[in-house]
């Protein structure tokens, strides 16, 4: 009941958080100018978004199941792109107690009577890796981004670099040492998502305006994707950083704040297919695939 009572805090602190950003962004930009740019999107450079956003999710899932797999859970990769998407649609439509990974945590143990603990290993090694790739690109970014060039840091970003990939691969050698063998492979995995999620961004940009500088655009992107964390499914978060990083590196305001608009609007509509899911028993679509394969 403790417990309960601390998830739903936490849940309904991100919601209040999510409203509060969404509020100040919109006392400062009329969603009038904003809804005025998004009804001038061009829809080519808007599915090619869509499309990379799909293969972004395609691709996490299979990270989590070479996760899953290193932990003995032999999950049929059909059965796991189906929980990955309900997942998905408890993160963004159910701002319960539960999320998506916990949700996903207990419908394995309740189906397979698997450990909660190692599930939970798994998950958190998930997006660990997710967190280590968003930070090796956004210092790769750093490097080609002339603010950071003219004052003279570039060796300190190096340097970074190199530690932060370094105490990424110890943390997970002596605290999830199952994990070391798939290490190489996830992280690649995991840049892959973000680049693609970054392509993502740049057809967003496409599709409303042609811009000078696509690099500040990206790196404000990848900042919002760590800090997205502390409202509900990073509504909000995303907005307001892309709009105070406007002002500060001196591009579009609105364009900015449309740009964050349209990538929460593509998470909610590919997070929405979960909802086929969410109504049946789990083991009508969870199956299990013979280890060997």
């Amino acid at each position: 009941m403790k417990q309960e009572r601390k998830n739903l805090f936490y849940t309904f602190l991100k919601i209040g958080i999510t409203v509060l950003l969404l509020y100040l962004v919109f006392t400062k930009i009329p969603f009038t100018e904003i809804w005025e740019t998004l009804k001038r999107v061009n829809t080519f450079y808007l599915l090619i978004g869509i499309v990379c956003f799909i293969l972004s999710q395609w691709i996490s899932a299979d990270r989590l199941l070479v996760l899953f797999t290193s932990s003995s859970f032999y999950i049929s990769p059909k059965s796991n792109y189906k929980l990955y998407l309900i997942g998905m649609f408890y993160n963004f439509f159910i701002p319960g107690g539960i999320g998506g990974d916990a949700y996903k945590v207990f419908l394995l143990h309740k189906t397979f009577k698997w450990s909660t603990k190692k599930l939970t290993a798994s998950l958190f090694v998930d997006r660990f890796m997710g967190l280590t790739a968003i930070g090796i690109l956004i210092l790769i970014y750093a490097l080609i981004i002339p603010i950071f060039e003219e004052t003279n840091i570039i060796a300190g970003i190096i340097l970074l670099l190199v530690l932060g990939i370094t105490a990424s691969y110890i943390f997970i050698q002596r605290l999830f040492p199952a994990f070391l063998s798939d290490y190489v492979k996830t992280l690649v995995q995991s840049i892959a998502i973000q680049l693609l999620q970054c392509i993502c961004i740049l057809s967003l940009l496409a599709s409303i305006t042609k811009v000078e500088s696509y690099s500040l655009y990206i790196f404000v992107f990848l900042i919002s994707s760590v800090l997205s964390i502390f409202s509900f499914s990073g509504i909000g978060v995303r907005e307001m950083i892309f709009y105070q990083a406007s002002s500060m590196l001196q591009f579009d305001t609105v364009t900015a704040v449309s740009i964050g608009v349209l990538f929460s609007a593509i998470t909610a509509l590919v997070s929405l297919f979960g909802i086929i899911f969410h109504f049946k028993k789990a083991n009508s679509y969870l199956k299990l695939r013979d280890p060997l394969h």
